[in-house]
């Protein structure tokens, strides 16, 4: 694989990561029904910024053709997003 491929699939893993975490928001919704409130989507829409906020730094420097340093950026984001769940929104 070319360094070029592994940061589209870096671009592209960020990316379905945003779309993961805003569609818990809707599962959220679901479960708790009417008990439902802002409060509760906050750590999932500060964890969608996250994400967002990085898929957009890895675009950018995937423009600039710094292949290798978009890609470290997409694993850099899984690891800050997973030490995020842990420290705020628990195992």
């Amino acid at each position: 694989m070319t360094r070029e491929r592994w940061a589209q699939i870096g671009i592209t893993t960020q990316f379905l990561i945003v779309v993961r975490t805003l569609g818990e928001i809707f599962r959220l919704r679901y479960v708790h029904g009417t008990n439902f409130s802002a409060a509760t989507a906050m750590p999932y829409v500060g964890g969608a910024l996250i994400a967002g906020c990085s898929c957009w730094i890895g675009v950018t420097l995937y423009f600039f053709r710094r292949y290798i340093l978009s890609a470290w950026i997409a694993i850099g984001t899984v690891a800050i997003l997973l030490a995020y769940k842990i420290a705020v929104i628990g195992w």
